[in-house]
């Protein structure tokens, strides 16, 4: 069999479906697995394309983190959207704690992540990891949400990034 990509797509909260069909190929397609070349994913997609590849093992407590997380978030009074709840704080929590040491090692020119530059608008594919501070860093720009991960961006080599799907919309906003 010819090698595949896997890719995920960003879906915010969704993202345990994604954590369900990861589940379902480590399962029942160990076989198709091993034909991946590259993972790629944009938001809650890279962190589940990041996990099958640096953390298979880690599935379960996954999931346990995005229940909890979800619960956690519900009992806020606004939401994630509860003035001083830091989402973006709890989710590099639940990443730090995921990761292996070594993650960014071995995502290196196999995971492509998909960010965008807020101010030119380009999106990027990074497949480049310095350290494993660089690859959560990259993770949290591309599962970053202005509205529910507050004003404080996430920066990139000097640049402020975030979600491809945010600055789309973000753009279609300002022109209605």
């Amino acid at each position: 069999m010819k090698h595949l990509n896997l890719s995920f797509a960003a879906c915010g909260f969704l993202g345990i479906y994604h954590l369900g069909a990861a589940t379902a190929l480590l399962k029942h397609g160990q076989r198709l697995l091993k034909t991946v070349k590259f993972f790629a994913g944009a938001s809650a997609g890279s962190l589940v394309a990041t996990l099958l590849l640096t953390a298979p093992d880690k599935l379960k407590e996954s999931k346990d983190f995005v229940y909890e997380f979800s619960e956690d978030v519900r009992k806020q009074t606004l939401g994630a959207v509860t003035p001083r709840y830091d989402f973006m704080e709890h989710l590099r929590g639940g990443i730090e704690s995921i990761l292996p040491c070594n993650a960014h090692e071995i995502a290196e020119n196999q995971l492509y992540i998909s960010i965008t530059n807020t101010k030119s608008r380009e999106n990027l594919l990074v497949s480049h990891f310095a350290s494993r501070e660089d690859l959560i860093k990259v993770l949290l720009a591309s599962s970053f949400v202005p509205v529910y991960a507050g004003i404080k961006a996430v920066e990139y080599k000097g640049e402020v990034i975030m979600n491809s799907h945010c600055i789309h919309d973000m753009y279609t906003m300002a022109k209605v």
